[in-house]
């Protein structure tokens, strides 16, 4: 009797085992598929700024700087319907006219009247809204040019490189050997030194999550070291051509790796930074 005990007591023991193993994996797996939604997610809303045009942010944010906000949720979400549905630009004018009016008499975009307007228009812009809120790299202030002179740049973001082994991820800043290259928001320095294709090359993780990465330098900064707290503006090195960009003119090559490992288009946030920059350089002369 009591080594039947003894044995079921075991069992019940092994039982109640297997159960807390079971939903430590279920939880475990919960969790992790929470984590894996919520950085697809983020890719997705930085996928959306990327794809709004600087110009146009440059644009509101020139004439309507306490709304520009409003203003490009709702050009981006009359944009978005008239790419996807056919027939919809005369609608879409109409719908503009109304929405910009009342936007006009200061009207939040939270308190616009919204009668006889497509509602997932309305959905569209709301979420737009929220998302340049939640993600301020547009917002003035918050980042800064990695440059504090002028130099030629274009959007090769994704053209071939090596034959097309490989696409271009991110955005060269052409200027002379030595420019000095600044930090474009506080974070860690989470990589220093030499790589085969980014030669001499600072990694930086922002306070956003995100990895900003300044490649092919001349010298870099020897007050920086792996771990070290990093402020918006700070000193990264100097221009260069190292790496693999030995037989190309002395550039910076710039880029935003996102958590999830996806590289996104920077060239329209620095277009954005660079308007901020000389317009404060205008300010001060």
């Amino acid at each position: 009797m009591k080594v039947f005990k003894g044995y079921a007591s075991c069992f019940y023991s092994l039982i109640h085992l297997m159960i807390a193993v079971v939903l430590t994996c279920m939880l475990g797996f919960i969790v992790w598929k929470i984590f894996i939604y919520q950085e697809r997610a983020t890719a997705a809303d930085y996928q959306l700024l990327a794809n709004i045009s600087p110009e146009e942010v440059i644009f509101w944010q020139k004439n309507k700087p306490n709304f520009w906000k409003d203003y490009v949720a709702v050009n981006e979400s009359v944009k978005y319907f008239t790419n996807k549905e056919k027939g919809f630009q005369r609608e879409a004018q109409t719908f503009i006219r109304s929405l910009f009016y009342q936007l006009d008499q200061n009207i939040g975009l939270e308190s616009l009247k919204w009668t006889g307007i497509n509602k997932d228009l309305r959905k569209r812009a709301i979420y737009i809204r929220k998302v340049l809120d939640k993600y301020p790299i547009y917002t003035p202030g918050e980042y800064q040019f990695p440059l504090k002179e002028a130099c030629y740049y274009e959007d090769t973001f994704g053209a071939d490189r090596e034959g097309g082994k490989r696409t271009h991820q991110g955005t060269d800043l052409f200027n002379k050997k030595g420019t000095p290259i600044f930090s474009v928001c506080e974070g860690t320095v989470e990589r220093l030194g030499w790589n085969r294709l980014g030669g001499e090359r600072v990694g930086v993780r922002g306070k956003d999550g995100n990895y900003y990465y300044y490649a092919h330098l001349d010298q870099i900064n020897p007050h920086l070291w792996v771990g070290k707290r990093i402020d918006k503006g700070e000193f990264i090195g100097t221009m260069g051509n190292t790496g693999d960009a030995l037989t190309t003119p002395d550039h910076l090559h710039f880029g935003i790796e996102l958590s999830n490992g996806e590289w996104i288009n920077p060239y329209p946030f620095i277009k954005v930074w660079e308007f901020h920059q000389e317009k404060e350089s205008t300010i001060i002369k």
